[in-house]
């Protein structure tokens, strides 16, 4: 297995979660980008450095080369320059099935849908949001009685089921690239 250098960007459980199977797995985390406290308590606490996701943090990862940036639960743009630090890319985990539900809320989009099922993605970035090719994806049903919250957390279940997949593309080199048909 390829030790992999990451930049791991979110704002969630499921950012330190991602982390640790990282870890786990022997892979350097370079640097935790968070608003969050948790998240940034996690990342003191394993002893990786941490950087706040505000103004400036282009100039404070200057000069920083990973393979890979990672997007965990994090619904904050990452700038072109952010994402060309990393030499393979940027992967980014979305809540719902791509294309059909990208950008902002897609649990709560399905629920007021009525949809029967619903899934994750794990995705390459690209310029436009959600649009990059999917690597990973899980699909789950949904419960009548599921809401905005127990979805999400289906959500999340789903991307700490699949992250060891997506993993595997990384530290292999041979990702599972399917093209979006951005027209949905």
């Amino acid at each position: 297995m390829t030790q992999l250098s990451i930049l791991l960007i979110g704002n969630e459980a499921l950012t330190c979660q991602c982390g640790e199977v990282l870890l786990d797995r022997g892979h350097i985390i370079s640097a935790v980008v968070t608003r969050q406290a948790d998240v940034r308590a996690w990342a003191l606490g394993r002893g990786l450095r941490i950087e706040a996701q505000d103004t400036g943090l282009a100039a404070r990862l200057a000069g920083m080369q990973v393979d890979w940036l990672l997007s965990v639960a994090n619904l904050h743009m990452i700038s072109k320059d952010i994402l060309a630090q990393a030499r393979n890319g940027g992967v980014n985990f979305h809540d719902g099935p791509l294309p059909g539900y990208a950008g902002l809320n897609a649990p709560v989009w399905a629920l007021l849908n009525g949809e029967a099922s619903h899934a994750i993605s794990w995705h390459m970035m690209a310029a436009g949001v959600d649009e990059g090719d999917v690597l990973e994806t899980r699909a789950f049903d949904i419960a009548q009685n599921d809401t905005a919250l127990t979805l999400n957390t289906k959500c999340f279940e789903a991307a700490v089921d699949s992250f060891p997949a997506l993993l595997g593309q990384l530290e292999t080199g041979v990702l599972q690239r399917r093209k979006q048909d951005l027209t949905r």
